[in-house]
């Protein structure tokens, strides 16, 4: 880069002018932030309060979500379309979220649907994704068995190498 090229990059007013909108658009990042912790604190009040969320909260939240990634798109240069107030208001990409499902307490734990959570990495699954499934009580319980029936028996395989006389599960003798 040559002395005439920064010259002419330094008196460039489109940079400065850039300048000034990325002043403007950080201290409305800032705001941006400020609702956003407000619609967070309300949305955990009202479902705390109500037992579900709000659904006006959740389009409110999504649309400052969309405005704060435009911003910042804007900001590190990924775009030049400058947000909200000279363009348009984000919408929210989901018009209906009456199928978000609100979170409920189950044996002080918080789960969703846990049938629709299970259809769903059934289909997850056959795409070949890795989904967790939430269990219920009774399965934790009987995994934990299993678990400690083979760690049982992995012991049990060690020490009869051992001593040369094993225990099966029960805990007698296999001598016979």
């Amino acid at each position: 880069m040559d002395n005439e090229e920064l010259k002419k990059n330094i008196s460039s007013g489109n940079q400065w002018m850039r300048l000034l909108y990325m002043v403007l658009f950080l201290i409305l990042l800032e705001i941006a932030g400020v609702v956003m912790l407000a619609v967070v604190v309300l949305q955990f009040l009202f479902a705390l309060f109500t037992g579900s969320a709000n659904d006006n909260l959740r389009r409110l939240g999504d649309q400052v979500a969309s405005y704060v990634y435009q911003t910042l798109q804007f900001l590190i240069y990924n775009s030049e379309e400058k947000p909200f107030p000279f363009s348009e208001w984000p919408e929210s990409e989901v018009e209906d979220l009456s199928g978000y499902e609100s979170a409920e307490e189950v044996e002080g734990e918080v789960v969703a649907d846990a049938e629709a959570s299970k259809n769903e990495s059934k289909e997850a699954k056959g795409a070949g994704a890795y989904v967790p499934v939430e269990l219920d009580a009774e399965e934790v319980e009987k995994a934990a068995e299993d678990v400690e029936k083979e760690s049982d028996t992995a012991k049990g395989s060690k020490s009869s190498g051992k001593s040369g006389a094993g225990k099966d599960e029960s805990g007698e003798s296999d001598k016979g």
